[in-house]
């Protein structure tokens, strides 16, 4: 078995909500009758897909929240530019 090498415990909390999500979307597979697998594998995909990443978001939320409160930077996002702002040097056309 090959082991997987986290940084931290939300991201041993994220791989482990992973398998989760995988061992569900395979029991619903198995679970489905005869001629229905495709869509039952699909509908639990989706359905275990989303919640994965709403905890996923947040836990990179919490995260970035901790990273801010100590000092550090967090995830650096530039703003988006106005598109009426005229100090940006633009290529021209």
């Amino acid at each position: 078995m090959k082991k997987l090498e986290v940084r931290n415990e939300r991201e041993w909390l994220v791989a482990q909500q992973a398998v989760l999500a995988y061992r569900e979307v395979e029991a619903a597979g198995a679970a489905a009758a005869h001629g229905q697998g495709m869509a039952a594998l699909e509908r639990a995909t989706l359905e275990t897909g989303r919640r994965q990443m709403r905890q996923v978001l947040t836990e990179a939320l919490r995260s970035q929240a901790e990273a801010q409160k100590k000092g550090r930077g967090g995830l650096a996002v530039p703003a988006a530019m106005s598109r009426c702002d005229s100090s940006v040097n633009r290529p021209k056309r």
